[in-house]
C-alpha cells in the first residue's frame, strides 16, 4: 500500500503529526490512535494504523520520521509495532516562536490581521509551538484596517515613479484612526502630495521615507497613521531623490533608520559623545556599527565615539542613558541637552514628596 492525497486516513494522521509532534515531542501508535478517535469519531484498527504509518514513513516527501534511539539498531519501519513518530517541521519552534513574535508585538497591525497571520504561519510549525494566539490578548493593536492598501500603493507609486496624494491622521485616546478633523482632541487631517522612496520598519512600525512636494527634504511619515494614498497620474514622476537637501550621497531606506533610530524630526549631524568602556553596546544598539571609537587620553574607562546621528535622537539616548553617555558635541545638541534637563527640574522641582 503506497500513500497517496485522497487516502484519507494517511492525510489524517500526517495531521494530527503536523499538529501534536515535533522531534523533542513524538507520538506513540496508541496516542495516534486516540487523537484519531477524537477528530474522526470513531475507534481505528490499530493494524491498519500501522500499514499506514509504514506507508507513510517510507515516503519521504511526508517528512514524518521515527525518533532515533541509541538502544535500537533494527529497522525501525520493519517492526511490526511501530512508536515515537514525528513530523520534521520547515523551521524550528524556535524560529516559529520568533515570526510569531514579531507579528504579534507589532502594534500597527489590526488584531484581526494578527490573527490571520499567526493561522496561516501555523502551517509552518508543529508540536507545541501554536499557543501564540492567546498572547495577542495581552498586546495592545492599532485599527487601521487599510494599511495593507495603503502599503500596495505606495509601491507602485515606487515601481512607476509616480507621485502620492495622501490624507494623514492620527489616534484617538481609544486607538481609533480618525477619519476626519476632531476640534476637541486637536486632531486635524492632513493632506499632501509626497514623492516616495522607500519603506523602513522601527519599533514595530512602517515608516515611508518621502519628499513633501513644497519643501526639499526627505521626511518620514508612520504608515498606519496614513488614511488614504492615492497614486497621482497627472502631477508627472517623483523627484529625484538626489536632489534633496539633507539626502547623503547613495542614502539607503535601511541606513535612514540607524540614522533616524527614534524616527523624530531633524537634521542629521556628526556627533562626539564620551562613555563608558563597559557600556560602548549601547552605541551598538541603537545607532549600528558605523562609529569611530578612540581613547581618552588620561581615562582608561572611557571612549571617545564619534558617529552620524539625528540631533534629537542623540539628545534624547544621551539624556535615557546620562549615567554611562555624556554628549560633547555638536554645540546645539549639548545645549538642547541642558534646556531639557532645564525643564524637567523645574518641572519635577517643586513637587510635594
Amino acid at each position: 500500500m503506497s500513500y497517496t492525497k485522497t487516502d484519507m486516513l494517511s492525510h489524517k494522521i500526517i495531521e494530527i503529526l503536523k499538529e501534536h509532534s515535533d522531534e523533542k515531542h513524538p507520538l506513540t501508535q496508541q496516542q495516534i490512535c486516540g487523537y484519531l478517535e477524537e477528530k474522526l469519531g470513531i475507534k481505528p484498527n490499530r493494524k491498519t494504523v500501522a500499514q499506514h504509518l509504514k506507508s507513510i514513513i517510507g515516503d519521504e516527501s511526508c517528512n514524518v520520521f521515527i525518533a532515533d534511539n541509541d538502544n535500537d539498531d533494527d529497522d525501525k519501519s520493519d517492526k511490526k509495532y511501530i512508536t515515537d513518530i514525528y513530523y520534521a517541521s520547515d523551521i524550528t519552534a524556535e524560529e516559529y516562536e520568533f515570526l510569531a513574535d514579531s507579528i504579534i508585538y507589532s502594534p500597527m497591525l489590526p488584531a484581526d490581521y494578527v490573527r490571520d497571520l499567526i493561522k496561516k504561519i501555523n502551517i509552518l510549525s508543529t508540536g507545541n509551538t501554536k499557543s501564540k494566539e492567546a498572547n495577542l490578548r495581552e498586546t495592545f493593536h492599532y485599527g487601521n484596517k487599510s494599511i495593507f492598501l495603503v502599503i500596495e500603493n505606495i509601491k507602485e507609486a515606487m515601481n512607476t515613479n509616480r507621485k502620492l496624494d495622501v490624507t494623514i491622521s492620527d489616534y484617538d485616546k481609544n486607538g481609533k484612526l480618525l477619519t476626519k478633523s476632531d476640534p476637541q482632541s486637536g486632531i486635524k487631517l492632513q493632506r499632501v502630495m509626497l514623492s516616495p522612496y522607500g519603506i523602513v520598519m522601527a519599533d514595530g512600525f512602517y515608516y515611508l521615507l518621502a519628499s513633501d512636494v513644497r519643501y526639499d527634504d526627505l521626511r518620514h511619515f508612520r504608515i498606519d497613521k496614513i488614511l488614504k494614498a492615492s497614486i497621482c497620474e497627472e502631477d508627472g514622476s517623483m523627484r529625484d531623490v538626489k536632489t534633496l537637501s539633507n539626502v547623503p550621497r547613495d542614502l539607503k531606506p535601511v541606513q535612514y533608520k540607524n540614522l533616524n533610530r527614534y524616527m523624530l524630526d531633524g537634521t542629521v549631524e556628526r556627533v562626539h559623545i564620551n562613555i563608558k568602556k563597559k557600556d560602548i553596546s549601547l552605541v551598538l544598539d541603537t545607532f549600528g556599527n558605523e562609529f569611530t571609537c578612540n581613547k581618552v587620553i588620561g581615562n582608561d574607562d572611557i571612549y571617545d565615539v564619534t558617529f552620524r546621528a539625528n540631533i534629537q535622537t542623540a539628545v534624547r539616548w544621551a539624556i535615557a542613558n546620562r549615567k554611562a553617555v555624556k554628549l560633547t558635541s555638536p554645540k546645539r545638541a549639548v545645549d538642547i541637552v541642558k534646556e531639557e534637563i532645564s525643564a524637567l527640574s523645574e518641572m519635577y522641582g517643586n513637587q510635594e514628596r
